[in-house]
């Protein structure tokens, strides 16, 4: 306590507003503070948005290689399917896991199942398909 007193208002106020302290040691700060007729703002607990719980994930599709079962994902997310790739860093780190995990799996929240089914047949059909003669500049 007797270090508290011999610090600047600055470094003290700093002090009680350290999370890398001890409460006992913020505590104290904060009471110098006090004694000092200075404002110690105590940390107010932070507080993380919890995600919504939209269901255990489902394996919707495997494929053969990570890089493809990402492209999927990326389709499913471009549609506003949350998505996930199973087993990519396992098969990329030994490819000779491929046929015996049976690819990478492409997860998707239970709610959303039935959606991506539809997105990713949609992607086989081709309904995203752009025309041969398609000029992005023209877009």
């Amino acid at each position: 306590m007797w270090r508290l007193k011999n610090l600047p208002d600055e470094e003290l106020l700093a002090r009680c507003a350290a999370d890398n302290q001890t409460e006992e040691a913020q505590a104290a700060a904060r009471k110098e503070a006090r004694l000092r007729g200075l404002n110690p703002i105590d940390p107010s607990p932070v507080v993380e948005e919890s995600e919504t719980y939209l269901g255990d994930r489902v394996i919707v599709a495997r494929y053969l290689t990570p890089t493809e079962a990402h492209l999927y994902k990326s389709c499913l997310e471009g549609a506003g399917i949350p998505a996930e790739v199973g087993d990519a860093n396992l098969l990329q780190a030994n490819e000779l896991l491929f046929s015996a995990l049976g690819g990478a799996s492409l997860r998707v929240p239970e709610a959303f199942v039935a959606e991506a089914k539809e997105v990713l047949a949609a992607v086989e059909r081709g309904d995203f398909a752009l025309d041969e003669g398609f000029d992005p500049d023209d877009a």
